[in-house]
């Protein structure tokens, strides 16, 4: 600019969501964070939920956030001693405190009252400025997955949502309207090589979600875990902004499909202090070196430094949020992915092929029915021996497919979409092609090596 100031353009990508809402939403939020909630989000300078604009596209225009990610400071340890860390924790802690110290009505996506069609004044608890809330609203639901394909055109329920079990309800429901309308018989072959896949199977499926609903909602707390809270939607280190010298945070950015929702269903510990192993939530507890540490060779004894210090900062992470946020807290101990895991697979469970996994987590809920819904007598759902049987017999052959995708992804860092760069393209598809030879190899007869064909996870879909 011409103050020498710089600015970020953002275009929308329709495969985040439907470009109005998704622009609308995002935009508002961050209004709302900024003007309510004095969260350091980045300043919009200029916007348009509207194509029909001299850029012929959705966009965001807003100040370049100032300072650096954290993403490119964070992995130095010398430049950034555990106490600089530390203070990091502290400041993000402090956020998620003002953010889950506000309450909302209902669930959904926060607009301009302007941009939503009979949209009531947003509400929430404990009241905020007037002047303020009158300009927001409550909307649809901006994730991705409710807006896919033919769904745009559906009519459906994304929201806003009264109560929790609304918006639990609402996934499958959703999706039951979807497979009806659209769903076409489609092979899994994990599953079976001759007979497909019947969408009447997954209805069966999804009703016997709707059975399970109650046991998918925790029982509430004192600290309130319910009522629907604002939550950022990937937390990582370069959605992070700090200054350097400081190491005070300048902006927390990417807001996208940010969303009011139960607070147990999406609150969690930020990925950027997330510790990949187990965590002990005893706070007198902390990470130890072993006796025999400086007799370790210097490559054992740098491994375990970084093990440790990433389970101490989870840890810390805990230690800060137990002080200062007892709503995120209690919410933490509530945490149960069995319980929710149904919630997050139920969403396009047909064009994913997912019906395995929810059955799955199904099965769970009603292992643990007694456990997860005291008062509710009877578990509603049995899954019968015959199922139970196909249920294993597939179980089985996913679990040739999952050792294919962690041995390239622990080997090679090949996720499983198998999306790789250029440079690495040649070494990466030879492994392939000589691994995938000795799994069909492996097979005992004309059969199974069929099936050793179709289960291998990276097909070539490029047509010579």
């Amino acid at each position: 600019m011409d103050n020498g100031s710089e600015i970020f353009a953002k275009l929308s990508n329709p495969c985040a969501g439907p470009s109005f809402y998704t622009t609308a939403s995002e935009v508002a939020t961050r209004e709302f964070l900024r003007d309510a909630l004095n969260i350091p989000a980045p300043r919009i300078i200029a916007w348009s939920a509207n194509r029909n604009n001299p850029v012929g596209a959705e966009y965001i225009l807003e100040e370049k956030a100032p300072g650096k990610p954290l993403g490119r400071l964070w992995q130095d340890w010398q430049a950034w001693p555990m106490e600089d860390r530390f203070t990091i924790i502290k400041q993000i802690v402090e956020i998620e405190r003002k953010i889950a110290s506000t309450k909302f009505m209902k669930s959904g996506c926060i607009y301009f009252q302007e941009d939503i069609l009979d949209g009531g004044e947003l509400v929430t608890s404990p009241p905020l400025c007037s002047s303020v809330l009158k300009r927001f609203t409550l909307g649809p639901l901006v994730q991705s997955g409710l807006w896919r394909g033919e769904r745009t055109r559906m009519d459906m329920h994304r929201g806003p949502y009264d109560q929790p079990h609304e918006f639990v309800e609402a996934m499958a429901k959703n999706e039951i309207k979807y497979i009806k309308a659209h769903a076409h018989t489609q092979m899994n072959y994990a599953h079976s090589l001759t007979e497909p896949e019947l969408p009447a199977k997954v209805l069966d499926l999804l009703d016997r979600y709707l059975q399970l609903a109650p046991a998918m909602i925790p029982l509430q707390s004192a600290h309130d875990t319910h009522s629907p809270t604002l939550w950022h939607p990937d937390l990582h280190l370069d959605n992070v902004f700090v200054d350097p010298e400081s190491k005070q945070i300048t902006r927390v950015i990417d807001w996208q499909s940010a969303a009011v929702l139960p607070f147990f269903y999406h609150c969690g510990v930020p990925k950027m202090f997330r510790h990949h192993g187990p965590v002990s939530d005893d706070m007198t507890v902390w990470p130890q070196r072993p006796e025999n540490f400086r007799n370790l060779n210097r490559d054992e004894r740098e491994k375990f430094n970084n093990l440790m210090g990433s389970e101490y900062l989870h840890k810390y992470y805990l230690a800060i949020t137990h002080n200062k946020n007892l709503r995120h807290w209690a919410a933490l101990q509530l945490q149960d992915s069995e319980r929710t895991q149904p919630i997050c697979i139920v969403q396009n469970v047909w064009e994913e092929c997912s019906a395995f996994f929810l059955r799955q987590a199904l099965i769970k809920i009603v292992n643990r029915w007694e456990e997860l819904c005291p008062d509710s007598g009877p578990c509603p759902v049995t899954f019968n021996a015959q199922e139970m049987d196909l249920h294993a017999h597939e179980e089985e052959n996913r679990g040739y497919v999952s050792e294919i995708l962690t041995l390239f992804r622990n080997n090679w860092g090949l996720p499983p979409n198998g999306s790789i760069e250029s440079a690495r393209f040649d070494e990466v598809q030879a492994a392939l092609m000589r691994i995938r030879g000795a799994f069909v190899a492996a097979a005992e007869n004309e059969e199974d090596r069929a099936l050793a064909e179709k289960l291998w996870p990276y097909q070539d879909t490029i047509d010579n």
